[in-house]
Order: structure tokens, then sequence, then C-alpha cells
């Protein structure tokens, strides 16, 4: 009895622990593209 609602627990906590990994890729991928937006901005003036 105790077994049956440790796995839906479980695959909750894989169901975050996979969004959590597409949240960082993108906060990463949108790190990286305002920061080479930034340096262009920087040399015109």
């Amino acid at each position: 009895q105790r077994q049956q609602p440790r796995q839906p627990q479980q695959a909750r906590q894989r169901q975050r622990q996979q969004r959590q990994r597409q949240q960082q890729q993108q906060q990463r991928r949108r790190q990286q593209q305002p920061q080479q937006r930034q340096q262009p901005r920087q040399s015109h003036p």
C-alpha cells in the first residue's frame, strides 16, 4: 500500500527534473544572446 503513492511521486519528480533542465537550457541561450547584442551596442558610442 505504501509503495503505490510513492510511484506517482517519483513520476512527478522526473517530470520536474526534465522541466528544470529545459528551463536551464533556455536561460543559458537567453543569457548568451543579450551578451552578444550588448557588445556591439557598447562599441558604437
